[in-house]
């Protein structure tokens, strides 16, 4: 990942130029892995940094969104001990993987990488004591050994002890060191870019898979089954042949052992002691008959499983070979709608790791999910923008986070921001949405709201 010390420092090079001067606007965080850091530069102007963490790797990105102060019902405020505190001075360390912002208030706000330990740290300068974290998981940060800022304002530029290797750009796709922090951000949405679909992938990958090994499962357990059948003695012959011996089967026979026209043999039959030998003979012709219906339907199951297993393995060598989110997108709408269902719903269906997703056709569609669906189903919707009502079907404890990724894609893809490439998306249960008296086709009222951000390439 990007959690590499010239990374830090030409994120250290900019905060310098531009937030020396300037102050901490605040801090808000809709998920545990996002972080959004506010401030107001040195020319007055808004400066917004998201703070990305995958997989515990920190990802520094600029950002354009702004959030007011009194957003924090839809958000979580961070650091409120620095709002409106001027930033002082920004110390990096050439060789380390971390930025220190002094404030005005003896205060210092801390962004450090460390492989999967990262994470936003403020501390109070004069006691050493860490006043709060972000990733509250990682509570060894509570004790944080700071580095000491003896050699603090070092300028990026002037140090020439920095060593990169072809290997490492190679994995970050470069060629060469980005020139500038344009190039940098560039290459780090592309890196989220594949990131993101290399997950995708991976999950569609899984889900088809599962549905090859149950599709097998169902082949072999059929066969079996129909082998089974063929291979036993037919309940037609043996009602033949207790007809046959009728005259000698006496009534309270639990079992009669009778010659075998077919075979020449003598066989033992079951029998029922409360039935006559007709009676008996009935039940085994009865048995005939369903055998034959049985037989009929595990061939036309065999046939048809035989068929959506190959589909499904020509899926799945499709979803592997593919390159890119344009080479999944047809997989993925093939093993997600349910075209026999689509043109009569009030709302687009989607599957995904079986769970049923409702997409709104329009504001009217969007009214009826509010009311075909249930309290603990998931909404979704992305936010302050016109867009498709989302739901996610409740089944079993927890909503995968894979499965809200995958709506909430659905949801900005179906909305008036389709054409940004991440748009934050509105999550929340069901019974936290209502529809407000003699509101207009489509408009809800929240009682809280989770956020999402939703990746779309």
């Amino acid at each position: 990942m990007f959690s590499v010390n010239w990374v830090y420092g030409m994120w250290a090079e900019k905060f310098r130029n531009n937030l020396v001067g300037g102050f901490f606007k605040g801090a808000i965080s809709f998920d545990k892995d996002t972080l959004f850091l506010q401030f107001i530069d040195n020319q007055t102007n808004p400066f917004t940094v998201e703070c990305k963490f995958i997989d515990g790797h920190l990802i520094l990105l600029p950002s354009e969104k702004e959030f007011e102060r009194n957003g924090s019902k839809k958000g979580i405020i961070q650091f409120k001990e620095i709002e409106l505190f001027t930033i002082t001075s920004i110390a990096s360390d050439p060789q380390d993987r971390w930025i220190c912002l002094s404030l005005s208030n003896d205060n210092e706000l801390w962004i450090k990488g460390f492989g999967k330990f990262g994470n936003v740290l403020l501390r109070q300068k004069e006691t050493s004591e860490t006043l709060s974290i972000f990733r509250l998981s990682l509570k060894s940060d509570w004790d944080f050994q700071y580095p000491s800022l003896s050699t603090e304002e070092r300028n990026w530029r002037e140090s020439s002890s920095l060593t990169h290797t072809g290997e490492e750009w190679k994995n970050w796709g470069l060629t060469k060191k980005p020139e500038d922090l344009g190039s940098l951000v560039s290459a780090q949405l592309n890196f989220l870019r594949d990131y993101y679909f290399q997950e995708n992938k991976a999950q569609l990958k899984e889900n088809i898979d599962r549905k090859v090994k149950h599709l097998r499962k169902i082949l072999n357990e059929s066969k079996r089954r129909l082998t089974e059948i063929e291979q036993r003695r037919s309940y037609k012959e043996i009602g033949d042949l207790i007809l046959a011996h009728a005259h000698a089967l006496k009534p309270g026979l639990t079992k009669a052992l009778i010659t075998d026209y077919y075979t020449d043999q003598r066989i033992w039959i079951k029998l029922n002691p409360e039935l006559s030998a007709s009676d008996n003979a009935k039940k085994y012709y009865r048995k005939a008959k369903n055998e034959v219906i049985e037989q009929k339907k595990l061939l036309e199951r065999i046939i048809t499983t035989e068929k959506n297993l190959a589909v499904a393995e020509q899926k799945f060598e499709g979803v592997s070979k593919a390159e890119d989110f344009k080479g999944l997108k047809s997989y993925q709408k093939t093993l997600s709608k349910v075209q026999t269902q689509a043109d009569t719903l009030p709302y687009q269906l989607h599957e995904f790791q079986g769970y049923q997703i409702w997409v709104g056709k329009n504001n009217k569609s969007n009214d009826q999910l509010l009311r075909l669906s249930q309290k603990n189903d998931l909404w979704l919707h992305a936010k302050d923008v016109g867009g498709s009502h989302v739901i996610i079907r409740k089944k079993g404890a927890n909503y995968p986070q894979a499965v809200i990724d995958f709506a909430a894609v659905l949801a900005a893809k179906n909305s008036k921001a389709k054409t940004q490439n991440v748009v934050p998306v509105i999550v929340v249960l069901r019974k936290f949405v209502s529809k407000p008296k003699n509101a207009a086709p489509g408009e809800v009222s929240l009682q809280k709201e989770d956020i999402v951000d939703a990746f779309i390439f």
